[in-house]
């Protein structure tokens, strides 16, 4: 069975993913893991020599745990309720461990072989200031299939899941794991490359052509298509087709130095569009397990 692993922090951008996860879970057969990372409270450089009282501290990862319980309890509840088949209720399970948020969901995603990480983000109208300090940038950056949740945003069967590509030949195998997790849904994919075709277009041509007779070849999924839009910077390219390509997820592939790293460590960054409001999944390079 395939295992989704969900990090929470009882917030509401958390709880969204959560149930989000859930029912993603009740779609394709997989069990939910609620993990909660609780992290030693920070103290400044002024107040080094200070010793954190025990007592305090034990308190708080008590309520942690409890509040984790609660979490668990919620969604179990919730779903038990909306579905009339309880045998098909998604198995969820529930674990607190103490550490850095990156370090121990990515320490027990591996040796546990999970298969997908859905987070929360914590704010939809500001998400590129939202990745550059949070955990999800972190976890981004551990290159591990992660998909990002706007908070708010309800589940919805997705019927049309856009690719964005360079048409690198390491996104290939990525396509072949992209289209197991659209199987269940029957969505397309549609592979979209931004970028300025008319700069050289026959070079452009060959390699949009080696690229699609790879992609016949290697994928065995019927919906896929493809789209360019043409523009001379990424982020608007990715801007027009969250706009106007009526999609419901966006895929990218975490290469470094590839578009998708200038998009989220340079200037692109800061100048991130507001509007994106659609789940984000994440992909590292050559990435090969199911999701």
């Amino acid at each position: 069975m395939k295992k989704i692993l969900v990090p929470v922090d009882f917030s509401p951008a958390a709880e969204n993913a959560a149930n989000y996860a859930t029912d993603l879970a009740y779609n394709i057969g997989a069990r939910i893991e609620l993990f909660n990372v609780f992290q030693v409270p920070v103290v400044s450089p002024v107040a080094a020599s200070m010793v954190w009282p025990y007592q305090e501290y034990s308190q708080m990862e008590d309520d942690a745990k409890k509040a984790l319980e609660k979490l668990l309890h919620k969604v179990e509840k919730k779903y038990e309720a909306a579905y009339q088949d309880y045998s098909l209720k998604p198995e969820v399970y529930a674990r607190s461990v103490r550490g850095e948020v990156d370090d121990e969901v990515y320490k027990y995603f591996t040796e546990c072989k999970m298969n997908l990480v859905v987070m929360g983000l914590n704010s939809a109208s500001k998400f590129s200031k939202i990745l550059i300090g949070s955990n999800a940038r972190k976890m981004i950056e551990r290159e591990i299939p992660l998909l990002l949740i706007p908070t708010g945003y309800q589940f919805r069967k997705p019927k049309k899941i856009a690719f964005a590509t360079d048409f690198s030949h390491s996104d290939i195998p990525v396509l072949c794991a992209l289209a197991e997790f659209a199987k269940p849904f029957n969505a397309d994919i549609l592979i979209m490359h931004t970028g300025n075709s008319t700069s050289d277009p026959a070079v452009y041509k060959e390699t949009m052509e080696g690229f699609l007779n790879r992609v016949a070849d290697r994928v065995n999924y019927r919906n896929i298509y493809h789209r360019h839009v043409n523009s001379k910077r990424v982020k608007d390219g990715l801007d027009w087709i969250v706009e106007n390509g009526q999609i419901d997820m966006l895929a990218m592939v975490h290469r470094k130095h590839g578009f998708f790293y200038r998009l989220f460590n340079g200037s692109y960054t800061l100048n991130m569009s507001d509007h994106i409001q659609i789940p984000l999944l994440v992909l590292p390079p050559e990435h090969r397990i199911p999701m």
